[in-house]
């Protein structure tokens, strides 16, 4: 997968609210590509499209960094943002992930997709 590919997908998975299991077979194509080595057997499109599957992503690819989720849930369409930090006692990551959707679990995809794309080009690169 290219840059431009990855970042259709991330723009799928934040504006999207209702992709199917074949667009989630995509992300999870997108995960092997990007994190060959943490991609488990959580990267099924049918568990990743769940918040919980999403969470056990995160957490599979970067162990102890720090899951920052906002949202209302009362809104439509939930509006959910998520950051993924390295250190959250300080303000000083080199590199941050951060993703937003109407779907919680599709707003922690991005954000681990762009985290590892940040971190493929190495910190510090654009």
């Amino acid at each position: 997968m290219k840059d431009p590919e990855l970042d259709v997908l991330i723009k799928e998975l934040e504006t999207r609210a209702d992709m199917t299991v074949a667009d989630f077979d995509a992300v999870v194509h997108a995960l092997a590509f990007l994190l060959p080595e943490k991609a488990g057997d959580a990267a099924m499109p049918q568990v990743i499209s769940t918040t919980d599957g999403a969470m056990v992503v995160a957490d599979d690819a970067y162990p102890n960094w720090a899951v920052h989720i906002h949202g209302r849930a009362n809104d439509r369409d939930g509006h959910w943002h998520c950051t993924l930090r390295e250190n959250d006692s300080r303000d000083n990551d080199a590199v941050i992930g951060i993703g937003k959707s109407p779907v919680l679990a599709q707003a922690i995809l991005a954000a681990v997709l762009r985290l590892a794309m940040a971190l493929k080009k190495g910190p510090g690169s654009t």
